[in-house]
C-alpha cells in the first residue's frame, strides 16, 4: 500500500511530466516507475479506469482472444502466459533468449513473476512478435 509521503512524492512527480524540460520529464518518468514497481503497479493500472484494463484473476491463465484471424494477440490483450507461449514457438528468438524465457516462465508458474519480469516479456514480445524482429 501507498503511504501518503509516497503518494505526495507521486502527485509531485506527475506534475513534472508537464515540465518543457526533457531530462526533468525523463527523471519524473523513471522515478515514477521505481515506485510503481515496488508496489507491483504499472501505468496502465494507475492512469486507466479499471473499466478498461482486462481484469484476470491469475495471470497464467490466457485471456479469451477477441482476434479471429489467429494472429498475436495486441500487447493489451496478451497475458504473460500468451507471451511467453508465442516468444518460445518465434523463430525469431535464439537460444539464449529461450533459456531466459525459461526463467521468466518458472516465475510465472511458481507465481513469482515480478514487475520487472512483466515489463521484459511485454518489451520482448512487442519486438519479436508484434514487430517480426529477432533477438
Amino acid at each position: 500500500m501507498i503511504q501518503n509521503a509516497e503518494y505526495d512524492r507521486l502527485v509531485k512527480l506527475f506534475r513534472m511530466l508537464s515540465n518543457d524540460n526533457d531530462g526533468e520529464v525523463l527523471n519524473a518518468v523513471s522515478a515514477i516507475s521505481r515506485i510503481l514497481n515496488a508496489h507491483g503497479l504499472d501505468w496502465p493500472e494507475i492512469i486507466l479506469p479499471r473499466k478498461l484494463l482486462p481484469v484476470r484473476v491469475d495471470p497464467t491463465h490466457a485471456q479469451p482472444s477477441s482476434d479471429t484471424a489467429g494472429g498475436p494477440k495486441p500487447l493489451s490483450d496478451a497475458s504473460p502466459k500468451d507471451m511467453l507461449d508465442a516468444l518460445m514457438a518465434s523463430p525469431n528468438v535464439d537460444a539464449e533468449t529461450r533459456r531466459d524465457l525459461r526463467d521468466y516462465a518458472r516465475a510465472l508458474t511458481s507465481g513469482r513473476l515480478t514487475p520487472s519480469n512483466r515489463a521484459d516479456l511485454q518489451a520482448l514480445y512487442n519486438y519479436v512478435i508484434l514487430s517480426g524482429r529477432q533477438v
